[in-house]
């Protein structure tokens, strides 16, 4: 039995390094894409802000078409906010964790009590032995 559990703990640890390892990358790959995003996002900001500027002239004041470009900066920058907020583990990170805990729990049941003393535990002896030991506590 101490085998089967040293071979589950193995599986546990191997299942939490593949897990870690997918979750690194997940992260890595949102990190690049928020920095070319970013990069992309001021070029075309500084390119919108100038054409709304040129096309708001006829119809509204300096003042005007500041808060126009002002408002859509804010829904714009909500929305972006939005998308880096969404974070969904991916199929292989949720069958990673699921092994891991099946794993775990698996080798903290082979290390109870009963699968350690194996043959002994099932002994009509032992319990004769505990039931001396007992006695001579009570005496």
């Amino acid at each position: 039995m101490p085998m089967r559990a040293f071979r589950l703990v193995t599986v546990s640890l191997e299942a939490e390094r593949v897990l870690l390892g997918l979750q690194a990358k997940r992260m890595a790959v949102k990190v690049a894409m928020g920095a070319v995003a970013a990069l992309f996002g001021f070029a075309a900001f500084a390119m919108a802000h100038l054409l709304v500027w040129l096309a708001l002239e006829p119809h509204l004041g300096p003042l005007g078409r500041a808060g126009a470009i002002l408002a859509g900066d804010l829904v714009i920058a909500g929305l972006l906010v939005m998308l880096a907020l969404r974070d969904n583990p991916s199929r292989q990170e949720i069958e990673a964790r699921m092994l891991r805990d099946n794993a775990i729990s698996q080798a903290r049941a082979s290390f109870g009590l009963l699968p350690m003393l194996g043959g002994v535990a099932r002994s009509p002896l032992l319990g004769v032995i505990i039931g001396m030991l007992s006695r001579r506590k009570r005496d």
